[in-house]
C-alpha cells in the first residue's frame, strides 16, 4: 500500500497564500491543507475552498505564535504587551514548560480555534499546529486530549523520514545557516514525531508511518518531490508544503515568502504530477486514514 497526504501549511495566511493553496490542490498535488482559525483570513480562506475546491480536505493549523489570540486577554501567559502572540517558538515552549497558566492558556486558545471551526460548519480532518508546537511535550497531551473531545480522527505526527542524498537536493543558494538551521528542526521534529506517532496511536487517533518536510521547508523543488515520490517507504505518508502566490507586500513577515511561489509551480508541474502515478501513490487526506 502507497497512500501520500500532500498536505499545504498555513491557509487563511494571506489572501496570496490561500489563492496558491487552491489553486496547488486544482492543478497539482495537494491534497490537504491546514486553516489557521485565528488569522484575519480564515474566514476568506473557508469560504472559497467551498466554492473552488469541495475535495481539499481541511484540518486545523492549531497556533500559538502568529496574530491575536480568539481568547482575547485571557491568553495573556501566551501573548506580548501589544496582545500579540509571541512569535517565537522557544519562547513558548520555555512558558509551557515552567507555567501551568500557560498551559491553561494553551488549552483554552485552541479549545477557541476548534470551536470556531465547528461554529463555521467546519469538521476538521485533522490537527497539526504552527511551528509543530502542538507535539511539544508540554503540549501534546493537550492536542491529544482536544481531538478526542471534539471528535477529530487524525493528529499529524512529524517522523520524518531521512532520506539519504537529500542534502544535494535543498537549494543551492542556502548556506550553511539555512542548512543547519533545517537540521536542527528535523531531528527534533522527528523525535518528538516518533513519540508523538505511539502516543496518538495508543490514545485510538490516527496519524501517518512517515512524514517529510522538515528538512526542505522553504526548498520544495519539482526535483526533490520526484525524489520523494520514486524512493519514499510504502505505508502512508505525509509531505508537508508551503505553497502561496507572489506578493509585493507580504502581510505577514516569513522566510517563506520568497519560496511559496516556486513551490507552488513545482507541485503544479505535469513532471510531478506524473511522478504520483507512475510510482504508485494513491493521493489522499487525512479523511481516507483509520486509527
Amino acid at each position: 500500500m502507497k497512500r501520500l497526504i500532500v498536505n499545504a501549511d498555513d491557509f487563511g495566511w494571506s489572501e496570496a497564500v490561500t489563492s496558491g493553496i487552491l489553486r496547488a490542490h486544482r492543478d497539482g498535488l495537494v491534497t490537504s491543507t491546514t486553516l489557521m482559525a485565528d488569522l484575519p483570513g480564515a474566514e476568506a480562506a473557508l469560504a472559497r475552498a467551498r466554492l473552488e475546491a469541495p475535495g481539499l480536505g481541511i484540518g486545523l493549523h492549531l497556533n500559538l505564535t502568529e496574530g491575536r489570540p480568539l481568547t482575547g486577554d485571557a491568553a495573556a501567559p501566551l501573548t506580548d504587551g501589544q496582545g500579540e502572540f509571541v512569535r517565537s517558538p522557544l519562547a513558548l515552549a520555555r512558558r509551557v514548560r515552567t507555567s501551568e497558566a500557560a498551559r491553561l492558556a494553551a488549552e483554552r486558545e485552541w479549545e477557541a480555534q476548534i470551536l470556531w471551526a465547528r461554529d463555521h460548519n467546519l469538521r476538521p480532518t485533522h490537527l497539526d499546529g504552527h511551528k509543530h508546537v502542538h507535539l511539544a511535550p508540554g503540549l501534546l497531551p493537550i492536542t491529544i486530549a482536544l481531538a478526542k473531545k471534539h471528535g477529530i480522527p487524525a493528529i499529524r505526527t512529524t517522523a520524518e523520514w531521512r532520506p539519504a542524498g537529500i542534502a544535494k537536493m535543498l537549494p543551492h543558494e542556502w548556506g550553511v545557516k539555512d542548512r543547519l538551521r533545517q537540521m536542527i528542526l528535523a531531528r527534533v521534529g522527528r523525535r518528538w514525531g516518533v513519540a508523538g506517532r505511539r502516543d496518538v496511536r495508543n490514545a485510538g487517533l490516527a496519524t501517518t508511518d512517515w512524514f517529510f518536510g522538515l528538512r526542505a521547508t522553504g526548498g520544495i523543488s519539482a526535483e526533490l518531490i520526484e525524489y520523494v515520490l520514486r524512493c519514499a517507504p510504502e505505508g502512508t505518508g505525509e509531505l508537508m508544503v508551503h505553497p502561496g502566490e507572489a506578493e509585493a507586500s507580504p502581510a505577514r513577515p516569513t522566510r517563506l515568502a520568497g519560496s511559496r511561489p516556486a513551490e507552488l509551480a513545482a507541485l503544479c508541474e505535469e513532471r510531478t504530477r506524473r511522478a504520483a502515478e507512475e510510482n504508485g501513490w494513491t493521493l489522499i487526506n487525512y479523511e481516507g486514514l483509520k486509527p
